[in-house]
């Protein structure tokens, strides 16, 4: 296989989930020990300002600090152990950044907000999951203890933690809040009527559920499939977060490709993505040339590692149609209708950037 390749997207809705997780919480990280840095390098250009920084800094808050950071790993620790009835604990630790080795403040305090952020997402994820299901973690993971002990069968109290379940999402859509407060109208749940309320409710806030696991399912494969891309050593144009919900073109290329680049455009109705090999071009030409073969064969090679990227993050592509080089003429494209990429611009990912320390 070397020419044009249609392939399927298929998700695994936690695992996709986890991932864009951990990747987000890279890129705070990076970004946090980046700014460490400047102000580092910054304070270092200024003896005096550093002076006063270190006065001000004082045991107590050290100790302060840590001991945020250890409640920190430890709610982490206890949300991977719920996240366990879904997922396999092994990909919940996976999501967790490493923490700084030494006792950088700057680094730490990023360290610590990006914790209690992925938390909070983890959380999330598994309310949802949870919501679903109508299972017993909900309760669980709801921080009201009110609602989440059990509770007598009075609609009322029936209905708050079944709203408790997906009140992580927003806003409580019209039709919910409808039968919700229908419900509360009855004290209790022996009427035939109160029964059919309240198994509607549940339908309901599954479908919620549903739908905004769906949604974040589509965003967090947009983010995956950027960094899997940057992480193999691509250039990538900025993927939209709607890529799988509205559709759309990406392209990506290696340093040294010349005017060669991978197209990959997406229909969100099928889930179906089209790779192809395209060549830029000055001005609207037939022209051929005996390079284009070479791209093609040289995207063949490159393409199962890009599979594998995906699956490890939860994306798995099912290749439907695969044709020869040359069995359809490279497709030329006018340049200035292509984004540009800087034939300098790095590609080492933000995974790889992350590990350098801070002194």
């Amino acid at each position: 296989m070397s020419g044009p390749t249609t392939a399927i997207f298929v998700a695994d809705p936690v695992s996709v989930l986890l991932s864009a997780a951990a990747i987000r919480a890279s890129q705070a990280i990076y970004a946090g020990y980046e700014n460490a840095a400047s102000l580092r390098d910054e304070n270092e250009s200024n003896r005096d300002r550093l002076q006063n920084k270190i006065k001000e800094a004082s045991t107590a808050g050290h100790a302060a600090l840590e001991a945020e950071l250890k409640a920190a790993e430890t709610e982490f620790h206890d949300i991977a152990e719920l996240a366990s009835r879904f997922v396999a604990v092994d990909r919940i630790l996976a999501t967790l950044p490493e923490r700084p080795a030494d006792k950088n403040e700057q680094a730490l305090t990023t360290y610590v907000r990006t914790l209690h952020k992925l938390t909070q997402e983890l959380r999330s994820i598994l309310l949802t999951e949870s919501a679903m299901r109508m299972d017993g973690l909900g309760q669980e993971l709801i921080t009201d203890l009110a609602l989440a002990q059990p509770q007598d069968s009075h609609s009322k109290n029936a209905v708050q933690r079944l709203l408790a379940r997906i009140a992580h999402l927003g806003d409580i859509p019209v039709e919910i809040s409808k039968v919700a407060k229908e419900l509360e109208i009855d004290p209790s749940l022996d009427s035939e009527r109160a029964k059919l309320l309240l198994n509607e409710l549940r339908v309901q806030i599954q479908k919620r559920a549903e739908s905004a696991q769906e949604q974040a399912v589509k965003e967090a494969s947009a983010l995956i499939l950027q960094q899997s891309l940057r992480d193999l050593g691509y250039q990538v144009e900025d993927v939209s977060s709607t890529l799988f919900v509205e559709g759309g073109v990406v392209h990506f290329r290696r340093q040294g490709w010349d005017n060669y680049m991978v197209r990959m455009r997406l229909d969100p109705n099928t889930s179906t993505a089209n790779f192809n090999v395209i060549r830029a071009v000055e001005t609207a030409s037939n022209e051929r040339s005996s390079l284009d073969h070479l791209a093609e064969d040289r995207w063949c090679a490159e393409f199962p590692a890009l599979l594998k990227a995906l699956d490890v993050r939860g994306v798995h592509l099912n290749v439907t149609r695969r044709l020869e080089a040359g069995e359809l003429p490279v497709q030329l494209v006018q340049k200035d209708k292509l984004p540009k990429f800087n034939s300098e611009e790095s590609t080492v990912s933000n995974n790889k950037l992350i590990s350098r320390k801070i002194k």
